[in-house]
C-alpha cells in the first residue's frame, strides 16, 4: 500500500490549487467569481481526498489550473513566450498517463486555434507540447493514458446501466457531494445536485462565447472519454470519480461564475447552501 503524503504537503497543495483557481476565475469573471472559485476548490471533498492519496491527480489539478491561467492570458497578452509556456504545461498533462488530463490538454490546444488569428500562437503551444511529450517519452517518463493497469475483479462490467449510474455518481462527487458517506445512491441528493447544475449552467451562460466553450468542453470531455474507455475495456474503471478529476477545475469555475452573477437574497441563499453543503461533506470525508 502506498504511503500518504504528509499532511502539510496536502494542505499546501490544496491551498495552491485554491489560489490558482481564484486567479483564473478573476481573469474570467471578476473578483467575486475568483473568491467563489477558491472557496469551491478549498471545500471540495474529492479534491481533498485525492490530495491525501499518493496518486498524481491532485498535482495535475495544479498544473491544469496553471495551464488555464496561461491559455486564457493569451487573450489579453498574446505572445509566443506565453504560448510556449502554456504548451509546456499542456504537454506535461498529455504525458501524465491520466486520460482525462491528457484529453483536456488536447481540448485546450484545439481551443487556441479559434479564431483563425490565434493559430500562430496555437502552433507555438502545440510545438512546445509535442516537444515536451517527445522528450519525456525518450527519457522513459511518459505514460500511456489508456493503461488502467490490472482491473480488480470487483469492478462492475460495462453495461449501459452501469455507465449511466457510474457517470451520474462520479459527476455528483465532482460537484462536491460525497453522497456515499450518508446515503447509498446519488439520487438521494438530487435537489443539491440540481442546485449545483443550475449554477453551472447559469455561469456558462454569463460568460463570453470563447471562455464558455473552453470551460464547458473541459467539464464534459473527461466524462465522455471515461464512458468510451469503459466500453472499450469492458469495465467501468475509467468512470471512477478520482480518474475524472480533470473536470473539477472547469466545473468549479463555471459554478463560481454562476454564484458571482447572483445578487441580493439569491446570492446569499445559494452561496450558503453550496458552501455549507461542501463543508459538511468535507468534514464527513475527513472524519472517515
Amino acid at each position: 500500500m502506498m504511503n500518504q503524503p504528509p499532511a502539510a504537503a496536502m494542505l499546501v497543495l490544496c491551498l495552491l490549487n485554491a489560489a490558482l483557481a481564484t486567479l483564473v476565475a478573476c481573469r474570467l469573471a471578476g473578483t467575486r467569481a475568483g473568491v467563489w472559485a477558491g472557496a469551491l476548490l478549498a471545500l471540495s471533498p474529492i479534491h481533498t481526498l485525492v490530495s491525501r492519496a499518493a496518486g498524481p491527480e491532485a498535482p495535475l489539478v495544479l498544473l491544469l489550473l496553471a495551464a488555464l491561467w496561461l491559455v486564457l492570458g493569451l487573450e489579453l497578452q498574446p505572445s509566443p513566450l506565453r504560448a510556449t509556456a502554456a504548451g509546456f504545461a499542456l504537454g506535461a498533462l498529455a504525458a501524465s498517463g491520466v486520460a482525462a488530463f491528457a484529453a483536456v490538454a488536447l481540448v485546450s490546444l484545439a481551443w487556441l486555434t479559434w479564431p483563425s488569428e490565434r493559430r500562430a500562437l496555437a502552433a507555438w503551444a502545440a510545438g512546445a507540447a509535442v516537444a515536451l511529450v517527445g522528450a519525456t517519452a525518450l527519457l522513459g517518463f511518459a505514460r500511456s493514458p489508456f493503461d488502467d493497469g490490472e482491473i480488480p475483479p470487483w469492478i462492475p462490467a460495462t453495461t449501459l446501466e452501469a455507465v449511466v449510474r457510474c457517470t451520474g455518481a462520479s459527476f455528483t462527487r465532482v460537484l462536491g457531494l460525497e453522497y456515499q458517506l450518508v446515503v447509498p445512491h446519488a439520487r438521494y441528493v438530487l435537489p443539491l445536485t440540481a442546485l449545483c447544475v443550475a449554477l453551472l449552467v447559469r455561469g456558462a451562460m454569463r460568460l463570453p462565447a470563447r471562455p464558455r466553450a473552453l470551460l464547458v468542453a473541459g467539464a464534459f470531455v473527461p466524462f465522455a472519454l471515461g464512458a468510451v474507455m469503459a466500453l472499450v475495456t469492458g469495465r467501468v474503471t475509467p468512470l471512477q470519480a478520482n480518474r475524472l478529476l480533470a473536470a473539477l477545475p472547469f466545473v468549479a469555475l463555471l459554478m463560481a461564475s454562476g454564484l458571482a452573477s447572483l445578487g441580493g437574497t439569491r446570492a446569499w441563499a445559494a452561496g450558503t447552501a453550496v458552501a455549507g453543503t461542501l463543508a459538511a461533506f468535507l468534514a464527513l470525508a475527513l472524519a472517515r
